[in-house]
């Protein structure tokens, strides 16, 4: 009996350790195609909606490379998407405005992710009567920061189904909120695309993305430039060279595994393309964007290292600011004088 009992009891923790085993082989990061698409808006602009789900057993920051044949022409489009925590997904609704034809194929997307160092903000949305469909198809609701802390930059996505559960669109809250307060709450509302108004039957996987990064800002061209920092070191001394549109700033990481740091810079061109150095040397980084057109540029930290980087590729600023014209007031005025003078002089000879 003993060794019956003893053999049971084998068996089950071998096949406890291989069911947690298999969910760690199993865990992943992917959309689902059937919750994956793209169309054409009611404004003819070509819109990609879809969801990233995080079975892994960690908070992730998934950035999604989009492939859309447009007529011939493929178009690789990369971006960055919040922190998603365990067991949740993401949202997402990006809007092309290069894709010209009406025909375009979107391809099978690429997923890649690293791992967070914190947990999404625990901003949640209220479920009770204050959450309402409304009859022409949007929703409006309220949301709650239960955080300890301030949350910037708040906006609320979920996704949009139809009869039997198709998948439809993807909602994106309509409020500019650009900070929560720990405690508060307030109102949100989203509408869905036109064209699928009087086909929604519900929303669902509401996911709320709050910005955690730290905001930093340079001096450029004598006025102050903002950007955002994700970092699992710490940032300082940033400095901005206008003669040469580039940034220096270092970076520290004193453990003793690889870290990261992702720069988010407000978008200048849609073809702009960046270099970094490190400490002097070409250094390998990925630069994608993110769906409120701010440029995502990360790059991995090597254990206990101090690097000095500097990053290329800002957009020449017009010659607007007052600075800009003090110094062409002091070109012109000389030569206009000069103009002057020799007309008056050639008038008085004549």
């Amino acid at each position: 009996m003993i060794k019956l009992y003893a053999i049971t009891l084998l068996v089950t923790v071998l096949v406890l350790i291989t069911f947690v085993s298999m969910k760690d082989v199993l865990a992943e990061v992917w959309i689902p195609d059937d919750e994956f698409s793209g169309y054409y808006d009611s404004d003819g602009i070509y819109t990609i909606i879809g969801a990233v789900k995080n079975t892994e057993n960690y908070s992730i920051i998934p950035s999604v490379i989009f492939s859309i044949n447009d007529n011939g022409n493929k178009i690789l489009e990369a971006y960055t998407l919040p922190v998603v925590d365990s067991e949740k997904d993401i949202p997402f609704k990006i809007k092309l405005q290069q894709i010209k034809s009406k025909n375009a194929i979107l391809e099978k997307p690429q997923v890649n992710f690293v791992e967070a160092q914190q947990n999404a903000s625990q901003i949640n949305v209220i479920y009770d009567k204050s959450l309402v469909k409304h009859a022409d198809g949007h929703t409006t609701g309220y949301i709650v920061n239960n955080d300890t802390s301030p949350a910037y930059d708040v906006k609320v996505y979920a996704i949009i189904y139809g009869k039997n559960g198709k998948f439809l669109d993807v909602g994106k809250s309509l409020e500019n909120i650009t900070k929560m307060e720990p405690g508060e709450k307030i109102a949100f509302s989203m509408y869905p695309d036109p064209q699928y108004a009087s086909k929604i039957s519900y929303y669902s996987c509401f996911n709320i993305a709050a910005n955690s990064a730290q905001t930093l800002w340079v001096e450029r061209d004598g006025n102050p430039f903002y950007f955002n920092v994700l970092t699992t070191g710490a940032v300082a001394y940033p400095k901005f060279d206008n003669s040469q549109q580039s940034m220096t700033i270092t970076v520290r990481y004193p453990f003793p595994d690889t870290g990261f740091v992702n720069f988010m810079f407000p978008q200048e061109s849609p073809d702009q393309k960046f270099s970094i150095t490190s400490n002097g040397n070409p250094t390998k980084f990925l630069q994608s964007k993110d769906p409120d057109g701010y440029w995502h540029v990360a790059l991995n930290l090597p254990p206990r290292s101090v690097s000095q980087l500097t990053i290329s590729g800002f957009g020449t600023h017009s010659l607007s600011s007052m600075s800009d014209y003090r110094s062409y007031i002091l070109i012109i005025i000389p030569v206009i004088a000069a103009i002057a003078s020799i007309i008056i002089w050639k008038k008085k000879k004549d």
